[in-house]
């Protein structure tokens, strides 16, 4: 699809396309309409912007925060707030500056936010970008990749035969492996009855803690019970309704096993409300290792997730590949268990 094809379908001419792309206001309001809905429904890229691919670089970076607002749920930046992308924000900005480079951040609330991180991919604003928060195998950034922009994506699952995925770099903490380790934490402390309260199935990060948490079960011969299992949110106030509803089901368990440490601050809360003691009745762990999670009352036990260094992993490869076009594309970075005194 070109400029010309564009002009044909809108029925108006080539320079008048080439007005609407670049943003001219000589160009009445119903055209301009016309020719931006063509444009949006086929995907059309203006040739200036497309020389991108050919080489042009800039010394711009995206960090794009995907937060989408769940307004039925009562929850409005959930994860934007959190001191975990906080503090992967900073460490991307500074990263990036040691280098040269500076950082746009951008952060998406609903799809059609999508459609501003396309603008600066397309118009050169960017030379690559970084994207974190996004769902599991999102279509939407799927399609930047296809399009030969360069992209790091921070958790996401990664399929050697997805041929999207193999142009792009991606960063993993290692979900699986420190999920099987909390819940095995918990199993050689003598729990059997252990919750796992996720972040939502749509994150892979979640997915694989899952998967790790059943894993353990699996290996101690504990049976997997689908009630101890309750799909929640990466916030405190999903750990806390979470947490009430086990009670007011009257689901009996011994510990919970919070898939992030959020999660496990609004467990614990409830777990209190309830006039029960952590960890004396009920023993909790998170994921993430936050640098609340040290000061919290009990102090957390948790999953100590190296976020800086992902960070920087994730800086340093995109500037990688954008100047010497080289990538390695999958990064799994360890985790390690950080025992305090909220498992007994």
């Amino acid at each position: 699809m070109n400029s010309t094809e564009i002009a044909k379908l809108a029925g108006v001419s080539r320079s008048t396309v080439s007005r609407v792309v670049n943003g001219y206001s000589n160009v009445p309001e119903k055209t301009r309409k016309k020719v931006l809905e063509i444009i949006k429904e086929y995907d059309y890229v203006p040739h200036a912007s497309a020389r991108m691919l050919a080489g042009s670089k800039n010394k711009i970076i995206g960090l794009f925060v995907i937060d989408f607002v769940h307004e039925e749920k009562g929850l409005r930046n959930r994860i934007t707030k959190s001191p975990y992308y906080l503090e992967f924000v900073s460490s991307v900005i500074e990263a990036a500056s040691e280098s040269g480079y500076t950082v746009l951040v951008h952060i998406i609330h609903n799809p059609a936010g999508y459609e501003k991180i396309k603008e600066v991919f397309y118009n050169k604003t960017i030379s690559g970008g970084i994207f974190i928060g996004q769902n599991d195998g999102d279509e939407s950034i799927k399609n930047i990749i296809d399009r030969g922009y360069k992209v790091v994506l921070v958790d996401q699952s990664f399929n050697a035969e997805d041929l999207t995925y193999q142009k792009s770099i991606i960063v993993n903490a290692d979900n699986y492996n420190g999920s099987y380790q909390a819940t095995n934490y918990l199993i050689s402390r003598n729990h059997k009855r252990i919750v796992h309260i996720t972040g939502g199935l749509e994150k892979f990060s979640s997915k694989d803690r899952v998967k790790g948490y059943k894993q353990a079960l699996i290996d101690a011969g504990i049976e997997i019970d689908d009630e101890l299992i309750i799909d929640s949110e990466f916030v405190e106030e999903a750990g806390y309704e979470a947490t009430k509803m086990l009670f007011t089901k009257n689901i009996t368990f011994t510990a919970i096993f919070a898939s992030n440490d959020k999660i496990a601050f609004g467990a614990i809360k409830a777990i209190k409300d309830e006039g029960l003691r952590v960890p004396e009745d009920i023993s909790v762990i998170g994921f993430d290792d936050i640098e609340a999670s040290k000061y919290f009352n009990p102090p957390l036990t948790s999953m100590r997730m190296e976020l800086v260094e992902m960070a920087d992993i994730a800086t340093k490869a995109i500037i990688e590949f954008v100047e010497k076009e080289s990538r390695q594309s999958l990064h799994v970075i360890p985790v390690k268990l950080m025992k305090r005194e909220s498992c007994s």
